[in-house]
């Protein structure tokens, strides 16, 4: 009887801390801060958008006038230069993407293999990341200066030739795609180089004793094991590529021409340039859509293979 008295008088703080709330009501006050910010700073701004993608928004005629249906989306489907924007991004995407992963991984592997100096490597690694885009985009756009670049003072002094980076149509967006790559492999190499440390290391030593080549243990054991971890960052890699602006803005502004115009720049184009409200506010509403859309299915299967992992552990 005492053990029991003695049990309930422990519970009892935990409940008057909460004030007599339930479970229930207390995570919807926790959640209820969080939530408030998202309805004010997320969703009042879609509807807004949403709104004025019905109606005309040309602002040097006044702002919002009259509701025009569906006219604005027919009007950005037939865009030529809306679906150069997004075939521009599309191949941005592809390229830097592709390269990131690569080289991220690569990167994890040698310094998950080595014995010394990692700690000084990882912190190194985080100086891109540290460091605002836009900034690191005027220092790139320094190096490929095409007269006081130190990329063509380096080529120059090997007696190879020297591009304009920035003003070649051959070239441009190959250049942002090496800036993006720059800035963005160290966050695949971080994740990647966390998720090979968690793996257990059981499997491996079982491996070892039956004497697989190091090919085979790759296939079979770290790559399946490392596989949500790797698709993940893949898909925040991939949203966070289909919506560049800050490098774009920075090195190129959409130049030469419209070579390097990506979708979010000829986005704010129109909208803050052209004073086309209605149109942008179109254009984001299709973005956000397709971003959706695509994040359901992507995210599918490594949901699927968690909810399996969940129920084979109970």
């Amino acid at each position: 009887m005492a053990a029991t008295y003695a049990s309930a008088g422990a519970a009892r703080p935990a409940h008057a801390a909460r004030g007599g709330m339930s479970d229930r009501a207390f995570a919807w006050a926790l959640i209820a801060p969080a939530m408030a910010i998202i309805l004010v700073f997320a969703l009042v701004p879609l509807g807004y958008a949403v709104m004025v993608s019905f109606r005309m928004a040309d602002l040097t005629r006044g702002g919002l006038r009259e509701f025009v249906g569906l006219d604005n989306y027919r009007t950005v489907l037939f865009d030529q230069s809306f679906w150069e924007s997004i075939a521009v991004t599309l191949k941005f995407t592809v390229a830097a993407v592709g390269l990131e992963m690569v080289l991220g991984i690569a990167i994890a592997f040698l310094l998950h293999g080595a014995t010394h100096g990692k700690t000084i490597v990882r912190s190194i690694l985080i100086l891109p990341l540290a460091t605002a885009p836009a900034v690191t985009g005027l220092f790139w756009r320094n190096l490929y200066d095409p007269q006081f670049g130190v990329i063509n003072w380096l080529l120059g002094s090997l007696g190879l030739p020297e591009p304009n980076w920035l003003g070649d149509i051959s070239i441009a967006l190959w250049s942002v795609v090496l800036f993006d790559v720059w800035q963005w492999t160290p966050f695949v190499a971080l994740i990647a180089l966390a998720g090979l440390s968690s793996l257990p290391r059981e499997p491996f030593e079982a491996a070892e004793l039956d004497g697989a080549s190091t090919w085979r243990v790759l296939r079979v054991l770290t790559f399946p094991m490392l596989a949500p971890v790797l698709f993940l960052v893949l898909i925040l890699r991939t949203i966070d590529s289909l919506r560049l602006y800050d490098a774009v803005a920075v090195l190129t502004r959409g130049g030469p021409g419209t070579v390097t115009e990506t979708m979010t720049f000829y986005l704010f184009r129109t909208g803050l340039k052209l004073f086309r409200m209605d149109y942008a506010s179109t254009m984001a509403i299709f973005f956000l859509y397709a971003l959706l859309v695509a994040s359901v299915f992507a995210l599918r299967p490594l949901l699927r293979q968690f909810t399996e992992r969940a129920q084979a552990q109970n």
